[in-house]
């Protein structure tokens, strides 16, 4: 990178995770008077789920890396291992490459000062980085595509009703690779059908005339195994390889029930909706992501 100041964030992950690594990199980018970069290449060439890099859909304001300056070669990843190496134990504004380690939040980087070109690689999990830039980020967080017929159609239904988003994360197993063995999972990490109905009658006890969205990886365990005394759809004609259509559908619902799940976080976090409900699980999120607005519900 040239000797200037610059920020640059790398992108990995599913979408859920890109929306977290661009809104933390995005504000960090405006309290510096910088512009956000974004190293777009580096985290999908070896991604074990096939994910691709969707923010470009996005009204998002940044600029890009050059496939030279990417990580994503086998020498780009001994530089990155280099990087890593040489900046270890540096302090925090010395680093020209800050790795994130643990999830856990750090406040310091809402004080961080870019004199020098820097490069973030993480997850940033946390509302905290970005919670004072909300309104520009639901404007920028908007899909600059418009939707199908068919995707047109069933948002003008969710606004007709009570509209519930919920979703239905699997972690034992992979979508779309079929031979990959399931992912082991800790305590916590996987809910079972009793969460989503104990979410579901906690969440009717507060909204009239609910009318539940499902949405799910696996939809026919969701058929299965979640049984709700409601009008209940499910949306599946979207597939995984446009997951962003489900979560525009998603944001336009008026309450939430959450998975352990970035994504159906930030459905319910972009929902404009001033009364809304969300009910999340109390365990966490994914592995990481213990953060939640204080008026979302924990069961």
């Amino acid at each position: 990178m040239a000797d200037q100041r610059r920020l640059v964030f790398r992108i990995a992950g599913g979408l859920g995770n890109q929306l977290f690594q661009y809104a933390t990199g995005r504000r960090m980018a405006l309290q510096n008077g910088v512009p956000l970069t974004l190293d777009h290449i580096s985290g999908f060439p070896r991604d074990f789920y096939r994910r691709k890099y969707l923010l470009d859909l996005f009204n998002i304001q940044c600029e890009y890396v050059a496939p030279s300056e990417s990580y994503a070669t086998f020498t780009g990843r001994i530089r990155r291992r280099l990087q890593i190496r040489l900046n270890q134990g540096r302090p925090l504004e010395k680093k020209r490459f800050v790795l994130e380690g643990d999830q856990g939040y750090k406040p310091e980087l809402l004080a961080y000062r870019v004199t020098h070109p820097v490069y973030f690689e993480g997850y940033w999990q946390h509302e905290e980085y970005f919670r004072d830039i909300r309104d520009q980020l639901l404007e920028e967080l908007t899909l600059r595509v418009p939707p199908d017929a068919e995707n047109a159609r069933l948002g003008e239904r969710i606004d007709s009703v009570e509209a519930v988003c919920l979703h239905v994360r699997q972690l034992r197993n992979v979508p779309n690779i079929p031979d990959a063995k399931p992912i082991p999972t800790a305590p916590g990490e996987h809910l079972d059908s009793t969460y989503y109905q104990r979410a579901a009658e906690r969440l009717a006890e507060r909204v009239s005339n609910p009318h539940f969205f499902v949405f799910a990886d696996y939809p026919n365990w969701a058929r299965e195994h979640i049984h709700l005394p409601y009008p209940v759809e499910y949306v599946t004609h979207n597939g995984a390889d446009r997951d962003y259509e489900d979560l525009r559908l998603m944001t336009r619902c008026r309450h939430f029930v959450l998975a352990n799940s970035t994504f159906s976080w930030w459905a319910a976090w972009l929902s404009r909706n001033p009364s809304k409900v969300v009910i999340a699980p109390r365990a966490g999120i994914g592995r990481g992501l213990q953060s939640v607005p204080p008026e979302w519900e924990l069961i």
